[in-house]
């Protein structure tokens, strides 16, 4: 506990994950919850009852602070849709889109909306939840540009200047090295285990090596093959796998930056600074909570309507 007083509350509410925190004043976390119950697992009409679950015990107290939610609970599929804000776009230009929903339980509540941009052939590029988390790194950090990559299932590299997101891009690692590890012949030899830093590290040297757009899909191959002729052992294939996936990523995502900052959960931060680390890219460990960081900060800028 803390001894500044609350300030707001602050939702993370994605896809497969609740999280919470009542925030003190200066961006202290007070208390905080965290659930499995993402938008999927909600019904319609049913995300103020769930939300009055879990943060109903902060009422008493927290009646009249503001409350602020981001991530895919903005989404089609959540509570109400925030439409995208378009880049370029930073605390201003998100508050100025920021949806606000009447809640009988907890009146007025804003919904962050998320980014969207145009990569560079003028395909569209959607961000939801991760605009808030750089923002929060910006805060925590203090500073106004740089290269931030936010690892998961969709990564995004996102690129800022003057406090403001100009451009990223999606990459489907997470969910991609799922989707082959688990529904192709490749898993077939794979075996469970605590990790294995060599294999890693060797899947990382073959992204370093890739020199045409179609040449991961052979190393991907690579996998079962190194396995079958017993280059690698069956513990090692699925972290070789991660690296030439992950160093992929890396090698398209920082291209023309030194380096850049990770905000993403303590494990995956790990795996992403070490393959920088072989790949001769600086990236750095983001501070803790930017979520309820960047909220904060779009709090300044909000007015509910």
């Amino acid at each position: 506990m803390t001894s500044s007083g609350p300030a707001a509350i602050c939702i993370d509410w994605g896809t497969s994950s609740f999280r919470a925190y009542l925030v003190g004043v200066g961006g202290t976390i007070i208390e905080r919850v965290e659930s499995a119950r993402g938008i999927l697992t909600i019904a319609k009409g049913e995300h103020e009852d769930v939300l009055a679950h879990f943060i109903g015990g902060w009422l008493t107290s927290a009646r009249a602070l503001p409350i602020l939610m981001s991530g895919m609970i903005g989404a089609r599929q959540g509570w109400v849709e925030a439409p995208y804000a378009p880049c370029p776009a930073g605390l201003r230009e998100i508050a100025a889109s920021i949806v606000t929903v009447g809640a009988r339980t907890f009146g007025a509540i804003g919904l962050v909306p998320g980014v969207s941009a145009l990569d560079r052939n003028g395909a569209p590029d959607v961000m939801r939840g991760e605009e808030t988390q750089i923002l929060g790194a910006l805060a925590a950090l203090d500073r106004v540009d740089g290269t931030f990559v936010l690892p998961g299932t969709h990564s995004k590299w996102a690129r800022v200047e003057a406090g403001r997101i100009v451009s990223f891009a999606t990459y489907m690692t997470g969910e991609v090295f799922s989707a082959l590890k688990d529904h192709t012949i490749l898993g077939r030899l794979m075996e469970a285990g605590p990790g294995d830093e060599e294999g890693f590290a060797e899947g990382v040297r073959a992204a370093s090596r890739l020199e045409r757009p179609g040449d991961v899909l052979h190393a991907i191959f690579m996998t079962r093959t190194l396995g079958l002729f017993d280059r690698l052992g069956s513990g090692q294939l699925s972290d070789y796998l991660s690296g030439l996936l992950i160093g992929a990523e890396l090698l398209s995502g920082a291209r023309g930056a030194q380096g850049a900052i990770v905000i993403g959960s303590p494990a995956l931060t790990a795996r992403y600074c070490a393959a920088g680390a072989i790949l001769g890219l600086a990236l750095q460990p983001s501070p803790e909570d930017c979520a309820p960081l960047g909220q904060l900060a779009l709090l300044a800028h909000w007015r509910p309507a």
